[in-house]
């Protein structure tokens, strides 16, 4: 469970992530000429508008589906408390600073389904990893077709998918054999940094144990077998969602296209910035598109409607949720950032 940070810490890191995204968004707008903005703007079929609502929702769908794996077993736990949590915790994280969706998700699971808080962190702890891994071989698989790519940038490619299944694989060791890898692991941080620097070797140490915890949520070797489908059909998703906001366009570019801007977009807002990813999602759709030569002006154009329909979207079937539920984001974030 992360620690809490002193009011001050949290309101300068809040402050320097509002500010990086103010520049990016400056320097991004000062760059357009604003005519041919509107243009591209204007160029989105909106009969094609319901089919990315589909697409936006669906990645949530196999999230949840993806989430159930990540969890215990023999708890009951039925498929629309985890949508509606896993949309509740994006809601938090585009309206609030800092990610705070993070902490939100499991801990509104832990209120509606017989899910322990630490637990479901945990859970999330592992999902990122996964999310890590096929963002890695994606990024591995994108280097080698973004134009001619020198010979370095290929071997580049082959090393990140090299290191990606590598560290699938020491997943899947650190599954079978959890006890032996936490020791090894504790036995590692602590010789290497354990006595000059005894608080971040508590924290990786504690990260270890996190991780394991979610690890050892996952029941069985087949539930782990799903969890490792899911995170591929969930990328591959968002990778046509990608692309379909480029036929959304009239464009037919492709496939690696949609793969590059689902890369780079994820990338990007991995970064600290605003609320919803303000600026980061931009900047990633700039740097993506531009290398395949389309203009600043239609990346920017492409970013307006793909951020905007996926920010709706989540927040409007967030904040029904809470509706219905009696519930209110400002006191859930409270109650949340209190565990």
């Amino acid at each position: 469970m992360p620690a809490p940070s002193s009011p001050l810490r949290h309101r300068a890191a809040v402050w320097v992530s509002v500010l990086a995204s103010l520049v990016i968004l400056g320097f991004l707008g000062f760059r357009l000429e604003w005519e041919t903005f509107l243009h591209e703007l204007g160029g989105i079929k909106l009969l094609h508008l319901p089919i990315l609502v589909l697409l936006v929702f669906a990645a949530f769908w196999i999230r949840a589906l993806r989430w159930r794996h990540l969890l215990p077993t023999d708890a009951s736990i039925s498929r629309r408390p985890l949508l509606e949590a896993t949309l509740v915790g994006f809601t938090a994280s585009f309206v609030l600073p800092l990610r705070a969706g993070e902490i939100i998700r499991p801990w509104v699971l832990s209120r509606w389904q017989p899910v322990s808080f630490s637990v479901g962190f945990a859970s999330i702890v592992t999902e990122r990893v996964f999310d890590a891994l096929m963002l890695m071989v994606l990024f591995g698989l994108t280097l080698g077709h973004i134009g001619e790519a020198p010979p370095l940038v290929a071997a580049g490619a082959n090393v990140m998918a090299v290191l990606a299944l590598s560290i699938l694989a020491l997943m899947i060791y650190s599954y079978l054999f959890s006890d032996r890898m936490v020791r090894f692991g504790e036995r590692v941080i602590t010789t290497v940094i354990g006595r000059r620097h005894p608080k971040l070797s508590g924290k990786l140490i504690h990260m270890i144990d996190e991780f394991m915890i979610g690890l050892r949520g996952i029941s069985s070797f087949r539930e782990l077998a799903w969890v490792i489908f899911w995170s591929v059909c969930l990328w591959l998703e968002i990778v046509l969602l990608y692309q379909a906001g480029l036929w959304s366009f009239g464009l037919d570019p492709s496939l690696w296209v949609g793969v590059t801007v689902c890369v780079m977009i994820s990338l990007a807002v991995a970064a600290p910035g605003a609320p919803g990813f303000l600026g980061t999602f931009q900047l990633g759709c700039v740097v993506s598109l531009t290398l395949y030569g389309f203009s600043e002006e239609f990346a920017m154009a492409y970013s307006v409607v793909l951020h905007s329909l996926q920010v709706l979207c989540v927040v409007l079937a967030g904040f029904l949720i809470l509706h219905r539920r009696g519930l209110h984001l400002t006191d859930i974030r409270k109650e949340a950032l209190a565990r």
